[in-house]
Formats: C-alpha cells, sequence, structure tokens
C-alpha cells in the first residue's frame, strides 16, 4: 500500500511541476492539497515493515516538492510586487485624471485667431 501512495504522491507532485512551469498557479495550490493527505498517510505508516526502504524515494520526492513550494512563494511574492506597482498606478492615475479631463464648458477653445 504504501508503494502505491508513494506512486500517487510521485505523480502529484510530477503534475505539480508542469503546471508551475505552465504558470497555472490555481492548479498548483489545488494540486498541493491533494498531495498533503498522501503524506500525512505516509508519515503514519513510516515504521511498518517494508516502508523503510522506500524512504529515500520518499525524499526524493518531498524534495522536489519543497523546490516546487519554494518557486510557489517566489512567484507569489513577484506577483504580489506586481499588484502593488499596478495599484500604485491606478492610484496616481485617479489623482491626475481630473486635471486631465474637459468640463462640460471647456470644450470651446478660450482663445481664438482672428481669421
Amino acid at each position: 500500500m504504501a508503494a502505491r501512495l508513494l506512486a500517487a504522491l510521485e505523480d502529484l507532485i510530477g503534475r505539480e511541476g508542469m503546471y508551475l512551469r505552465a504558470g497555472q498557479y490555481d492548479l498548483v495550490v489545488s494540486n498541493r492539497r491533494r498531495t498533503e493527505p498522501l503524506v500525512r498517510q505516509l508519515a503514519a505508516m513510516a515504521d511498518l515493515p517494508g516502508v523503510r526502504e522506500l524512504r529515500p524515494l520518499l525524499d526524493a520526492t518531498l524534495e522536489r516538492s519543497e523546490r516546487n513550494a519554494a518557486l510557489l512563494r517566489e512567484k507569489m511574492q513577484e506577483l504580489g510586487y506586481e499588484l502593488r506597482r499596478t495599484n500604485q498606478a491606478r492610484y496616481r492615475t485617479a489623482q491626475v485624471a481630473p486635471a486631465y479631463s474637459q468640463t462640460a464648458g471647456a470644450s470651446t477653445p478660450r482663445f481664438a485667431a482672428a481669421g
């Protein structure tokens, strides 16, 4: 049973890497939620006979998962920075926009050349 759980965990973590590379961060998050129960079950089975032999493979799989998590955190920070920049630009635009908008009476020029 532990080998099947580990195979399922490896598959999910592989998908997680694909989702990260594709920029599908919502799928990464939902995929991580699916891996958590598998990790808990494998941890609960850690002392059972036959499971100890799987430990090196489990450690390698969990290391891949941690690298994926680090990439996701990095991307979240990057996107947070971009969001703050966008919000600052929106704020500045909202502050200066009234100065550049035309009022109802300003549609005709103030001074007209005589001709």
